[in-house]
């Protein structure tokens, strides 16, 4: 028998509020940041997530890269 799609997501929704303490927006985010970091090109992480546009995708991996370069001014 199919499941109905809505139900699943909403499954999974509610199964990483109480299991991982987060919501499915925050892995998301979390997601574009680990893709960020490993130099994926912002035009594939935005069709991977399903952004149409790339405002958001650009202006949060520029700030990831910016997060990185301070990071290795401080250790300098």
């Amino acid at each position: 028998m199919a499941d109905d799609p809505e139900a699943a997501v909403k499954r999974i929704k509610t199964w990483c509020r109480r299991f991982l303490g987060y919501n499915t927006h925050a892995l998301r985010y979390a997601f574009i940041g680990y893709m960020a970091r490993r130099g994926v090109a912002a035009q594939l992480v935005a069709r991977i997530t399903g952004h149409v546009k790339l405002d958001y995708i650009l202006h949060y991996t520029q700030r990831v890269r910016a997060e990185e370069i301070l990071e290795k001014i401080n250790l300098s």
